[in-house]
């Protein structure tokens, strides 16, 4: 059958549509249209695809008219041939033959199929739409998306749907920042309200903690300062009592050293001009043995060499015993230092045990000249170190006036250590609290002016508040802190220190307290430099060794003291030495000939 012409293919057309036109309506409606495609293509189109072709191409979706058959049916055929190849690959993503793939499977499918002008949007339409979203898709419930063609009026209904959504997300991203925006003030209000309730409650309390925690710290330090002074005065009457039973001990033992070495001195000076007198007696013979060419006379002079060698051995060895003696009797560090050097250094056998009452002796007079150089430098940990060293030595008994004054003057430094310690933990607001005073009360200012009395400046310079809040508020090595802490008493004048002990003198320490905590530490800090001044104005300074009067003015002296020729140390070599004596000095003079050497 050839193909119909225009005018024939109207003509069938017209006759098929009456054919399905029943009721002469002059339309179609789905199911009558789903039956003239079903007897046309075998097995048809699903309803849905049938109403998707009408809806593409009707004007009226719900029927269809004699002009516009031609083209629905051209669509339900696109859709039969496109569905018959859309099955073939839904069973190839179907692997276990159950008719069904999963939503993402089917999202793939259907994006595959449209490229660029799949709508997420619809896709998210038709996933809501389901009867029960999550489960598995079968192909009738995607076949219609799969086929649709996108239309002008899909673009346009799409843009608008768009641009609605756009428009209202945005109304609505404005309504949840303006929400935000009135939570935000409100919060903040709320938390404005709450931190200034807070910071007024949290002032109160510091306040109160403040004046609570200078109550303690009063109690604290009047207790702790209660208890060192009961500690000083216990271990001062401890002292006391020892230096009462030593001093006894002592006038006993310095009578019964008297007594024992009252002739000491003599014995040394006589043993001194004897070694005199052997030495000439030992060059007379020396003399002979160069010049004596007799073999039995140079024989006996060589026996009387030995023999004054011998006796000049003797007679050093009793010189150093009793020089030991002396220095005992003395108490002459620098002798004691030398005469025990001596001692041991010739090993002289110690039959009175002078030896071991030297060495204590020294002991006493080195850590009393070491305790007196510490409370002179006013250093804790030098001060500590020479107590100790007395304690261990078990000096206590012999040096109790000595430690009860360095006991006095350790608890004020202390005093001093924990009072910069307080002076150093200050915080800053604390000293701005001080410099913050437009007009300060009275005891703060007059605290202030002694504290900067003490630090070296004149009183007038702190009549006018200014200079003063001028002073505090410098930082570095000018700030308040660090010249407290750097303070040292023994540059302070007097003069400075009785005037601020005045201005100081005025106040009570829980006075100023309860005005300012800060004046309250410079007030303690002030109090205690002008003591320390006070106690060195009246303790003076204690020489060092080089003021000592009774030390030996050579440094060498110091060291080893004197000096003096052992002549039993002499190599008798009468061939190669030749020793010549004069008064208390001896001359070694080389000689050419060449006889073996003899040691006495």
């Amino acid at each position: 059958m050839g193909e119909l012409m225009p005018t024939d293919r109207g003509e069938v057309l017209k006759h098929v549509f009456n054919q399905y036109d029943r009721h002469r309506r002059g339309e179609l409606s789905a199911l009558e249209l789903q039956s003239l495609h079903g007897d046309i293509r075998m097995g048809g189109i699903s309803y849905p695809q049938v109403l998707a072709s009408m809806k593409y191409v009707c004007a009226n979706p719900d029927v269809c008219t004699l002009e516009e058959l031609h083209d629905v049916l051209q669509e339900m055929d696109r859709r039969y041939f496109l569905v018959q190849d859309l099955r073939w690959e839904f069973s190839l993503l179907d692997r276990e033959q159950r008719d069904m793939i999963n939503e993402h499977q089917a999202m793939w499918m259907v994006q595959a199929m449209h490229g660029k002008n799949f709508s997420r949007r619809k896709w998210a339409a038709f996933l809501k739409n389901r009867a029960i979203p999550g489960t598995l898709v079968a192909f009738a419930e995607i076949e219609v998306l799969l086929c649709n063609v996108k239309s002008s009026l899909d673009v346009l209904q799409d843009n608008e749907e768009e641009e609605r959504d756009r428009q209202a997300e945005l109304e609505r991203k404005r309504l949840r920042e303006e929400e935000e925006r009135k939570e935000r003030e409100r919060i903040n209000r709320l938390r404005d309200e709450e931190r200034h309730r807070k910071e007024e409650e949290k002032q109160k309390h510091e306040e109160e903690a403040r004046r609570k925690m200078m109550d303690e710290e009063g109690e604290r330090r009047r207790k702790q300062q209660e208890l060192e002074e009961e500690e000083r005065r216990k271990e001062e009457q401890r002292l006391r009592e020892l230096e009462e039973r030593n001093r006894e001990e002592e006038e006993r033992r310095r009578r019964e050293e008297q007594e024992k070495y009252k002739d000491a001195e003599k014995v040394v000076s006589d043993t001194e001009e004897e070694e005199k007198s052997l030495l000439e007696q030992l060059r007379i013979v020396r003399e002979k043995l160069k010049v004596e060419t007799d073999e039995h006379k140079r024989r006996q002079l060589e026996e009387e060499e030995q023999r004054l060698l011998r006796l000049l051995y003797d007679l050093r060895h009793k010189r150093i015993r009793y020089s030991l003696k002396v220095a005992i009797k003395e108490r002459d560090r620098y002798k004691l230092q030398y005469s025990i050097n001596e001692f041991k250094t010739e090993k002289v056998e110690d039959v009175d045990m002078d030896l071991e009452k030297a060495e204590r002796l020294l002991r006493e007079i080195t850590s009393r000249d070491n305790l007196r150089k510490a409370v002179s430098r006013r250093e804790i940990e030098e001060l500590e170190k020479a107590i100790n060293v007395i304690k261990k030595n078990g000096l206590e008994v012999q040096l109790a006036r000595e430690l009860i004054e360095a006991n006095t003057i350790l608890t004020r430094l202390r005093k001093i250590q924990r009072i910069r310690s307080e002076i150093l933990e200050l915080k800053q607001s604390t000293v701005a609290e001080i410099r913050s005073y437009q007009n300060p009360p009275p005891v703060v200012h007059t605290v202030m002016t002694a504290c900067f009395l003490i630090l070296g400046h004149k009183e007038k310079e702190t009549k006018d508040w200014k200079t003063v809040q001028a002073l505090v508020g410098k930082t570095g090595k000018e700030g308040l802190k660090r010249r407290c802490l750097e303070c040292d008493a023994s540059k302070i004048s007097m003069e400075s220190a009785r005037r601020a002990k005045e201005l100081l003198d005025k106040h009570e320490l829980d006075e100023v307290r309860d005005v300012s905590a800060g004046a309250a530490t410079f007030y303690v800090f002030s109090v205690a430099m002008v003591e320390e001044v006070f106690d060195l104005a009246e303790r003076g300074p204690i020489p060092d060794d080089d003021d000592d009067p009774n030390a030996p003015s050579d440094p060498k002296v110091k060291a080893k003291g004197p000096q003096r020729i052992d002549p039993t140390k002499m190599i008798l070599n009468r061939g190669r030495q030749v020793v010549t004596t004069t008064s208390t000095s001896t001359t070694v003079v080389k000689s050419r000939t060449k006889t073996p050497t003899r040691k006495s």
